[in-house]
């Protein structure tokens, strides 16, 4: 019975190694496209915070033509400064929201929320918004970045470092949307 089973062994094996190939077929059809448009997508808002918009931004993604899933993260950074030049341009300095400053013993804070129809971004804290130093409320940039949840959870990126967030999205300066929020 061994040598029986070894003999059969042996010739499925010499019947599946030996023999043609065949001719290589056709190229299968093209794959889908990539998700072009959501890596990567930025934008650059620059608005004023105030009373009558109740010191608060809106960004609605469907008018600047970004497409969010409801998985997707949203990253919201503050434009708090330039430090020095590079290729004869300012660099500048953003820090990733919410953050929180204390002014003469009260508390600012900016922060947002976001779905995938927009994201809000407001003041909140103790502070009286309209006693605030213009620097702090008129012609603020906003920088958001709309990134797949995947990416923000497996890339290993530091999501408070936009520099190192723009880098891996291979985002390049002039990909940046710009825009004004009224």
């Amino acid at each position: 019975m061994k040598k029986i089973f070894t003999l059969l062994l042996i010739s499925v094996f010499a019947l599946t190694s030996c023999g043609d190939d065949g001719a290589i077929g056709p190229q299968g059809p093209q794959g889908p496209a990539g998700a072009d448009g959501l890596i990567g997508t930025v934008v650059d808002l620059q608005g004023s915070f105030t009373s009558a918009n109740d010191y608060s931004l809106v960004l609605d993604f469907n008018d600047e033509g970004i497409e969010v899933f409801e998985s997707d993260v949203v990253l919201v950074y503050l434009k708090t400064g330039e430090d020095g030049e590079a290729g004869g341009l300012p660099v500048e300095v953003f820090r990733m929201l919410p953050q929180t400053y204390f002014i003469d013993g009260q508390i600012l804070q900016y922060n947002f929320d976001f779905t995938f129809f927009d994201v809000l971004i407001f003041l909140d804290g103790t502070a009286d918004f309209a006693a605030l130093d213009p620097s702090f409320t008129d012609n603020q940039v906003l920088r958001i970045v709309v990134v797949p949840a995947e990416f923000a959870e497996t890339s290993g990126v530091d999501m408070s470092n936009m520099k190192a967030v723009m880098q891996a999205l291979d985002i390049q300066p002039e990909d940046i949307k710009k825009g004004e929020i009224q």
